[in-house]
């Protein structure tokens, strides 16, 4: 992965230039790379994400999720939805494909983000379904037809704060803990 050349490998099993990426402030070059990512995936529809998923490497696949955290608190920031659909999209790599659990712990804030930009969920999910294919259309589904209380921010460990540079989405640790 070369920052400096504006691209990303989901494959580095390092990923060393995203350290502390997921609570790094806003704005952050990082986020514009994963940007383009993100969009050459959308725009490379089903077979460029299934390409994805196949080289990730475990850190990619942090890196990714970490992504959608960040672009669904920059969906909110901004008012932009195409930002909650690059989010799905890159957790669908980042471990949704495989309905990791890991991965469904940040659907939370790219379904609260919607509603707070009032989008109807399913029509965004429906966007970003079209773009992964199978089996990234399948969990995306099954997020939605979970239980309504068990797709809370609070139930997967997320609050909302405001910090310097305004909303974001953050990590407040397990319930009861």
């Amino acid at each position: 992965m070369t920052l400096e050349a504006g691209t990303f490998d989901p494959s580095d099993s390092g990923q060393r230039g995203y350290t502390a990426y997921g609570p790094a402030e806003f704005p952050d070059a990082r986020d514009a790379v994963l940007d383009e990512y993100v969009a050459q995936l959308r725009a490379g529809g089903p077979p460029a994400v299934q390409e994805a998923c196949a080289r990730v490497s475990q850190r990619g696949r942090d890196v990714l999720a970490a992504y959608a955290v960040r672009a669904a608190s920059r969906a909110v920031r901004d008012s932009d939805p195409e930002c909650l659909i690059r989010g799905l999209v890159a957790v669908v790599v980042g471990g949704l494909d495989e309905n990791g659990r890991e991965a469904l712990l940040h659907m939370p804030a790219l379904e609260d983000a919607c509603r707070r930009l009032g989008l109807e969920p399913g029509d965004v999910f429906g966007d970003a379904a079209a773009a992964v294919g199978h089996p990234g259309t399948v969990n995306l589904a099954l997020w939605l037809a979970r239980a309504p209380e068990a797709r809370t921010l609070e139930c997967m460990g997320y609050g909302v704060r405001e910090d310097e540079s305004g909303f974001r989405y953050v990590w407040v640790g397990w319930p009861g803990d």
